[in-house]
């Protein structure tokens, strides 16, 4: 036999354990102090001195000081102004370093040799380039009247002067470098119209041989800065450190930062920011108990509605801190939050964590009141447009309508802040547009992606994955269209008819689509067994050699195994929840009538030919067991009429209302009168029209009046032959 490990029995003991403890009654709890604690660390660590309040009450830079800054503690700070002004002097001092260009000499050679050869060798290259160097047609003709032993010479003293002038030992500015080389010109050659040739000659290619080293010139006055301490002053505990009205710079704000003299002593401040927070999550969880009940019974959703909470308010003011309101982070960290809150759990609780999420924003915001009117607006906007985002047909008016809506909240908030005048709201307007562009579609790309992301793991049904499991390229409805085909069209036509029906009555038409799509999955396993799939796969009824009571535990496990197939495929628990509840706790009539004409005079009771349930809890619900029986009946209909349609129509669903198996899902009388208008008008329309009727002919006829056979009969599969006959 075999044994079970060890673990095994700890586990049950501890889950017995948990079960007497009720520990799962402390989760919520210990949830909500776990989003105080991170909210008031991230308001702490965020919150400036004095703060709270408006701009006029706040430490700024270039902002008299509101209040007194006294030390809480002996500290020394740093001047970094003085220090900076002192660092810069002394840098300032220290001469560049020059270094020898050993390359400089043997171009200014090279170049006289080239500038020698254009003033004696007449050429179009030689005269373009005398020309370039602005030698005049009178200079270049006296060049080329020289004798050759003139030019010779005229070569080589130039060349000695060029030498002398450009050595490595003789450092010299290029002014300096130039009279130098005039004058050595001077006394070597006796022809002032040569010595003026040769002057323009060197002038030409003299050049620069020593040159600052910017490197070395940096890293001595780098060093020169070391050398400077830095300027500092101490303060006592209880010293002014800044004075009211004082004008501050930033650098001191910075170091007062650093130093922490702009955060009071801890408990002062902690104390009442965490109870801030403490009545902020209290009021959000009362709400969500009494108006968001679905969210508020599941530990997953909670942690979920935290999670995004606490990480739309830390990108806000991680991102968005002392920021202008021309940058995008208040349209994008809280919407985007805002926005994944109501795709995921709905637009009620999406609307009071924004209104949350706003307010503590605001606490460390800069502008304050304009980061409040942005984000509490540019959410709300967003959380309208998040279900327009699919289908993807509507995705674009949406983001239209948010960057419109985020644009005209940039106006405003920027038209009331101290200062702006008309005209330079007016050149702010292109900003201010491509900041409402990026707002829009940064805040709905992260949003979008947050859901998709988010939902599977939080077992969220979200209207993507509900469009997901509508493909007919999902592997069971593809396992039904093979191997069940009467199931699967007869579940294609319920869920037609469910989701008109509950888009009529203001359902969720894609739940009950894609329920209506899998409410007969269990057939999958018995396909043989159920009239509609026995003519498509070929086979006889089997129910006639079975007895009722056989015949109708082989129907009502298609219930059973419908929801075994479901979890094994991770279908949503909405959809498991239909599945289970499709037939409720109704009569299998058709069996129950079968055993009572065989019982005779024995007793049959109808509740031993009843599906287990339960009975429809939700209204989508009630929607797809209501289609089902509907097109399973009008279907049934020997000659269907609009007139007959309307009645089976109406039997059926009073006949669902007078057994009871619509008390639990909350339909009214109005929503069964609109469902009814809904199922009469489609399946009139299916089952009613006529058409006209195509003449046979033979092939002999045909050709008689000039048709070919292929011509006369319409082809199979096409739209004719699709359509029902008359």
């Amino acid at each position: 036999m075999k044994t079970r490990p060890a673990w095994h029995a700890l586990a049950r003991q501890g889950t017995a354990f948990a079960r007497r403890t009720g520990w799962r009654a402390a989760v919520k709890p210990l949830l909500g102090l776990v989003m105080v604690a991170a909210l008031t660390t991230l308001i702490y660590a965020h919150l400036d001195y004095y703060q709270v309040g408006a701009v006029l009450e706040q430490f700024r830079p270039g902002l008299p000081a509101p209040h007194e800054i006294r030390a809480h503690r002996d500290v020394t700070i740093v001047d970094l102004d003085e220090t900076a002004r002192l660092k810069a002097k002394r840098a300032g001092e220290v001469p560049p370093v020059y270094e020898y260009d050993r390359t400089a000499l043997e171009e200014a050679k090279s170049d006289l040799t080239l500038l020698y050869d254009a003033l004696f060798i007449a050429t179009e290259e030689h005269d373009a380039l005398l020309r370039d160097k602005h030698f005049s047609a009178a200079t270049i003709a006296r060049a080329r009247h020289l004798p050759p032993r003139a030019q010779a010479g005229l070569r080589a003293v130039t060349h000695h002067v060029l030498e002398a002038v450009m050595a490595a030992e003789s450092r010299l500015e290029y002014e300096a470098m130039e009279q130098r080389a005039v004058n050595l010109l001077r006394a070597r050659l006796p022809e002032p119209d040569v010595v003026t040739l040769a002057v323009q000659v060197v002038r030409g290619v003299l050049r620069p041989t020593w040159m600052v080293n910017e490197t070395l010139t940096e890293k001595a006055r780098e060093a020169a800065r070391a050398t400077v301490e830095p300027v500092t002053q101490s303060y006592r505990r209880g010293q002014v450190v800044v004075r009211k009205d004082a004008i501050l710079t930033g650098t001191l704000l910075q170091q007062l930062k650093q130093t922490g003299l702009l955060t009071p002593a801890p408990i002062t401040r902690v104390a009442p920011i965490a109870a801030l927070m403490l009545l902020g999550v209290l009021a959000l969880g009362l709400y969500l108990r009494n108006h968001c009940p679905a969210v508020y019974a599941r530990h997953r959703t909670l942690l979920l509605l935290a999670m995004l909470i606490i990480a739309s308010v830390g990108a806000q003011m991680l991102f968005g801190a002392n920021q202008s309101l021309e940058t995008p982070v208040s349209l994008i960290a809280l919407p985007a939050g805002a926005m994944a809150i109501a795709g995921l759990l709905g637009v009620q609780a999406a609307i009071v964590s924004t209104l949350f999420m706003v307010v503590i924003a605001g606490l460390t915001a800069h502008h304050q009141y304009a980061v409040v009117l942005l984000a509490a607006g540019a959410s709300l906007a967003g959380i309208m447009a998040i279900g327009a985002i699919w289908p993807a047909s509507r995705l674009v008016p949406a983001v239209i309508t948010l960057i419109v809506t985020d644009f005209l909240l940039l106006i405003i908030a920027t038209g009331l802040l101290p200062g702006v005048a008309a005209a330079t709201l007016l050149v702010h307007l292109g900003p201010l547009a491509l900041t409402a562009a990026a707002g829009g579609l940064g805040a709905t790309i992260v949003a979008a992606g947050a859901i998709y992301i988010l939902a599977r793991p939080f077992s969220i049904t979200t209207a993507y994955r509900l469009m997901e499991l509508a493909n007919p390229n999902e592997p069971l409805l593809r396992r039904m269209m093979a191997e069940a085909p009467g199931s699967y069209h007869s579940s294609v036509m319920v869920a037609n008819l469910a989701e008109a029906a509950a888009d009529a009555i203001g359902g969720d038409m894609l739940l009950a689509r894609a329920a209506a799509l899998y409410h007969d999955i269990g057939k999958l396993k018995r396909p043989a067994f159920f009239v509609e799939n026995q003519a498509p796969l070929g086979v006889e009824n089997v129910h006639l050699r079975l007895s009722p009571k056989l015949s109708y535990l082989i129907l009502i496990s298609h219930v059973r195994d419908g929801e075994e197939l479901g979890k094994k495929a991770h279908l949503p628990e909405e959809i498991l929840t239909i599945i289970r509840e499709h037939h409720g706790t109704s009569l299998a009539a058709y069996f129950y009538h079968r055993a009572l004409s065989e019982a005779g005079d024995q007793p049959v009771s109808e509740f031993e030919f009843r599906y287990p349930g339960p009975r429809p809890s939700t209204r989508e619900s009630a929607v797809v067991m209501l289609s089902d029986s509907v097109q399973a009946s009008v279907k049934a209909l020997k000659e269907p009429t609009p007139t007959r349609i309307a009645h089976m129509v109406r039997d059926i669903i009073e006949s669902r209302l007078a057994d009871g198996q619509l008390d639990d899902c909350g339909l009214t009388l109005r929503d069964l009168r609109v469902i009814g208008e809904v199922f009469t008008s489609i399946l009139s329309g299916l089952y009613t029209y006529t058409r006209i009727e195509y003449p046979v002919l033979n092939a002999e006829g045909a050709r008689e009046r000039g048709y070919s056979h292929t011509e006369s009969t319409p082809a199979p599969g096409g739209a004719d032959a699709a359509a029902p006959r008359r």
